[in-house]
């Protein structure tokens, strides 16, 4: 017998990524695809299925992937957990509501939490458009973060499974806990990567202001940011950066970065950022 995989917001944007690579899958799994609305439905029948209704789906699935966004994660999972049978598995896709304890659990049931880590430019890629992937789920090959929030690890290993479908073709799965997820993912790569990244793509509009080609721009940015990544993380071997750039960091971290900015990695101000994001209208940070 086939495992019975049912995903939760499966016409939703990340519900439809995850969603159209199980279905390519259909030789591992018996899959359920759940949503409501017009735009959910509409979306599941695109993909060439058509929709199951929650209340059917979960209590007969070996495994539940909550495809929907953050802060309905407490409400939702309200709603599916109770009806899971016992000894099944639920999926989460982000971190935070684990974190923040916003997500309904059962002591017979285990509980896992993924993410992917998108195909990284050190990777390298088989195809063309492998290489053109930059979300991952479409040919390029990436490696997932995932932590088991409870329950057995042999329910833990067929989620792993599921996720490796899920997220196909997935090189590596990096396990950890919950926690250390959530310093990946907000902390890493988005209070410090994204917001750089961010200001980068923002500088590159300040030099087209300046009367500098975008193009230039844009490329003398992106070179630079492979080779200094490359550089910073120990893939060049001993080789530093020039003098004068190690002045230019010093003095960046004075006219950009706040000095203190590491505190990003106290656990406090993690929680408070969790807590946030989850209830923007409830600023605790």
């Amino acid at each position: 017998m086939k495992p019975v995989v049912s995903v939760i917001g499966a016409g939703g944007k990340m519900g439809v990524r995850c969603s159209r690579n199980l279905l390519q899958s259909e030789e591992l799994f018996q899959l359920n695809l759940v949503d409501q609305g017009e735009r959910g439905l509409a979306n599941i029948r695109s993909l060439g299925a058509e929709p199951a209704d929650a209340k059917t789906a979960v209590p007969q699935s070996d495994l539940v992937v909550l495809a929907v966004p953050d802060k309905l994660i407490q409400t939702v999972s309200e709603t599916i957990v109770v009806l899971l049978k016992p000894g099944a598995g639920l999926i989460i896709l982000d971190p935070a509501a684990a974190v923040a304890r916003e997500l309904a659990l059962r002591d017979d049931c285990t509980f896992a939490v993924v993410h992917p880590c998108h195909p990284s430019y050190f990777l390298d890629q088989d195809t063309y458009e492998a290489r053109h992937d930059y979300f991952g789920g479409a040919g390029g090959k990436q490696d997932l973060a995932m932590a088991k929030i409870q329950g057995d690890d042999q329910v833990f290993a067929s989620c792993q499974t599921v996720c490796r479908a899920m997220f196909a073709p997935v090189a590596q799965i990096f396990t950890m806990g919950i926690r250390d997820i959530a310093f990946l993912e907000p902390t890493l790569v988005e209070l410090l990567g994204a917001t750089c990244l961010f200001a980068m793509a923002e500088t590159v509009g300040q030099a087209v202001a300046r009367g500098i080609d975008k193009q230039a721009a844009i490329s003398f940015l992106t070179g630079h940011i492979y080779n200094l990544t490359a550089n910073f993380l120990g893939l060049l071997g001993d080789t530093p950066v020039s003098d004068a750039c190690k002045v230019a960091i010093g003095l960046g971290n004075k006219l950009v970065l706040r000095e203190d900015w590491k505190q990003i990695w106290n656990d406090a101000v993690l929680d408070r950022v969790i807590a946030t994001m989850l209830h923007p209208d409830q600023p605790q940070i």
